[in-house]
């Protein structure tokens, strides 16, 4: 049984903590409200395709440890089939630092652990979940190798590929040449064209270097502005839903699962838009990673509210 959308990718273990404000260097802060939820960009978009009742499997690695068992669990519980996570022994599950300030505004340290297991052997190990997909799904918190393999399997099987490119990096042009899909934030965007966004225009003019490299269709995503689409033959902006942000963490993953949703589903690139829009705004009024994500009547319910006001 071939799950239609295969995320390759991280699982980390987010640890929270409220602070008023970020430590200065060599300073010590009282923080609040400590919890932990489990998170890595992998996990966090598998788990929104599949809390919104997409046909998902996880492709990632974890340790032998207790928050392995959690992440697993998890992910199950939205209905992600887990049989390709691994666990490697002697090696810990992937944890995430993460300080939330009174803006809801985060700085985050990652220790990666097992994700960096996730090797190009270990992906094509996982062939078959691959090509038997309708799209793979693939960000930048595993090896960049591992990244380049996955998206060549996918490649040779005629599955189309949406990369998040965070954290943001440079990468080859011809890695960005096979991807379908790309959905870059204003900081991610620049980082890969040289381009400064802030607004539309300038959101364009990246959004059509990148179409020169190859990529099918690109997200440019603008916060609170929306979302800038282009492709071969349109380009078009989506305004974000207006929303109090308490906790910004993975709404862009929340964002990406739920594009992925949508598309595979048969939607058109402006209803997946809108869709993926409401789960990411839906997102960041919660606390947590993937705590925080919606099911698809919470969903459909916020965007029908937000049509009528």
């Amino acid at each position: 049984m071939s799950s239609e959308i295969v995320v390759i990718g991280s699982l980390n273990m987010d640890m929270v903590v409220q602070v008023t404000r970020r430590p200065e260097r060599g300073e010590t802060l009282m923080g609040s409200g400590f919890f932990t939820s489990p998170g890595g960009k992998g996990a966090n978009q598998a788990y929104a395709a599949g809390k919104l009742g997409a046909s998902v499997a996880m492709i990632g690695r974890v340790g032998n440890d207790v928050f392995a068992d959690q992440l697993i669990q998890n992910l199950r519980q939205a209905g992600v089939d887990t049989s390709c996570i691994g666990r490697v022994e002697g090696e810990s599950t992937g944890v995430a630092l993460i300080n939330v300030d009174q803006e809801g505004d985060n700085s985050i340290v990652v220790a990666p652990g097992a994700n960096y297991r996730v090797t190009p052997d270990y992906v094509r190990q996982h062939e078959a979940a691959i090509a038997g997909a309708k799209l793979v799904m693939v960000q930048l918190e595993i090896p960049q190798e591992s990244i380049v393999e996955a998206v060549a399997i996918a490649g040779e099987h005629g599955v189309p590929v949406m990369l998040d490119p965070a954290p943001a990096r440079p990468l080859p042009d011809d890695l960005l040449a096979k991807v379908r899909y790309i959905v870059p934030n204003e900081s991610e965007i620049a980082m890969l064209t040289g381009v400064e966004v802030s607004d539309e225009p300038s959101a364009r003019r990246a959004s059509a270097v990148l179409r020169d490299k190859g990529i099918g269709t690109v997200f440019s995503k603008l916060g609170g502005k929306g979302v800038v689409v282009t492709d071969a033959d349109q380009s078009f902006t989506l305004p974000g839903y207006k929303v109090e942000a308490v906790d910004t963490t993975a709404a862009g993953d929340a964002f990406a699962g739920a594009l992925a949703t949508a598309l595979v589903a048969g939607k058109d690139l402006r209803e997946a838009t809108a869709f993926a829009n409401a789960v990411g705004a839906l997102t960041v009024t919660r606390a947590g990673a993937q705590s925080s994500m919606p099911d698809l009547a919470e969903a459909e319910a916020f965007m029908k509210v937000a049509e009528h006001h």
